[in-house]
């Protein structure tokens, strides 16, 4: 994903941006973005998972009950027990029960292999993120 100068989210984009989703099984990874999400003014409500399994389920149930959109932005941990951000990729794309064509999915890592990141990039993502994901990464993705 190319670097960008922080030059300030477009605020209309900010407006629509209802709800966001956090998939991670490191409460303080969470704990940060969260912190980082609402430093950003993004989504009014932040759903989180602890794997990609539980993602899945959540997803599922929103887009079964209708009522509410699927989340504008998806932060997917790579590496999680039950089912890693690989496999919750794999498993999006296969099954069709989830339209994420709404969605806007990135893949975060603290890991630093390039495989990993070649390896993201054979999935429909929008970006592959470096933790932390700091307010100035959020806002330069919706510059």
């Amino acid at each position: 994903m190319e670097e960008r100068k922080a030059t300030g989210a477009n605020p209309d984009k900010l407006q629509h941006i209802e709800s966001v989703m956090v998939v991670d099984d490191d409460d303080n990874w969470i704990f940060i973005s969260k912190i980082n999400l609402k430093k950003a003014g993004l989504g009014k409500e932040i759903i989180t998972a602890r794997n990609g399994r539980e993602a899945i389920d959540k997803l599922e149930e929103l887009a079964a009950t209708g009522e509410k959109k699927l989340p504008a932005l998806i932060f997917v941990d790579i590496r999680m027990p039950v089912m890693d951000g690989f496999e919750f990729l794999e498993q999006i794309s296969q099954t069709g029960k989830i339209d994420l064509g709404q969605s806007k999915v990135y893949m975060c890592s603290s890991s630093l292999n390039p495989a990993d990141k070649e390896r993201s990039a054979k999935y429909p993502i929008a970006g592959f993120l470096t933790k932390p994901v700091t307010k100035e990464v959020l806002l330069n993705l919706l510059a």
